[in-house]
């Protein structure tokens, strides 16, 4: 009996309390039936045994409205559950905001304009942009935007104009090293060539009697050529 109402004073839902409550009831009048049989005494079972009838069926009914508000209970700590679930992923996503927006804070106030940048100057971006383009007048926020757009667009295409003037150097570079290999190598066929016509040289330098082939009016005209402008 003492530990039932233990369990009773412990528990909060209604429901549950009066099922603790018919089951201490019922186990009083059990008690009691169990002393009188006991003791002999045969007066009195039956209204002890109809108020337990009494009681087992009060104890069903009690048992099924626990067990309905258990299940109540649940559905609230499901539902309670839930909504705790959306406000925790709120406030992550309410920390990673403001995450984010330290960041573009710090990027804000370590933002010096473009002193130290040398832009092109005002005439010559007005003159190679529409006023649409500028969105704004001069000294404006938008017109300072859209004229270190206009220089990054700039720079990004002088960029690439380098990148493809270092490529054709480079090819040219490799066309030139081929052209002057082969040069140096000519050298040395012109060498061999020299020294293969050696020989046929000293052979014209060389001063003998005419050909023996040609007479002599032949020889005596032939004498009086000039010489060979290979010799």
């Amino acid at each position: 009996m003492a530990a039932v109402e233990v369990e009773s004073s412990r528990v909060t839902v209604p429901e549950l309390q009066h099922f603790y409550k018919i089951t201490a009831d019922l186990k009083d009048l059990v008690d009691d039936l169990v002393k009188m049989k006991r003791s002999g005494s045969q007066g009195g079972h039956k209204d002890q045994v109809k108020q337990c009838v009494v009681k087992f069926a009060a104890l069903k009914s009690a048992n099924r409205e626990a067990h309905d508000a258990a299940d109540r209970a649940s559905c609230e700590a499901e539902a309670e559950r839930q909504r705790t679930d959306a406000i925790g992923h709120q406030l992550q996503n309410l920390q990673y905001q403001k995450i984010h927006l330290n960041k573009e804070l710090h990027v804000c106030l370590n933002y010096h304009g473009h002193d130290g940048i040398e832009l092109v100057s005002e005439a010559e971006f007005e003159a190679n942009t529409t006023e649409e383009q500028r969105k704004g007048p001069r000294g404006s926020h938008s017109y300072e935007l859209a004229r270190l757009t206009f220089e990054m667009k700039k720079r990004e295409e002088l960029v690439s104009s380098l990148k493809t003037h270092e490529l054709r150097r480079k090819l040219y570079e490799g066309k030139l090293s081929l052209q002057r290999k082969f040069l140096d190598s000519l050298q040395g066929h012109l060498d061999t060539i020299y020294a293969a016509a050696e020989p046929v040289k000293k052979e014209f330098n060389k001063s003998g009697p005419p050909i023996a082939s040609l007479d002599k009016a032949e020889a005596q005209a032939a004498a009086l050529l000039p010489a060979p402008l290979y010799a």
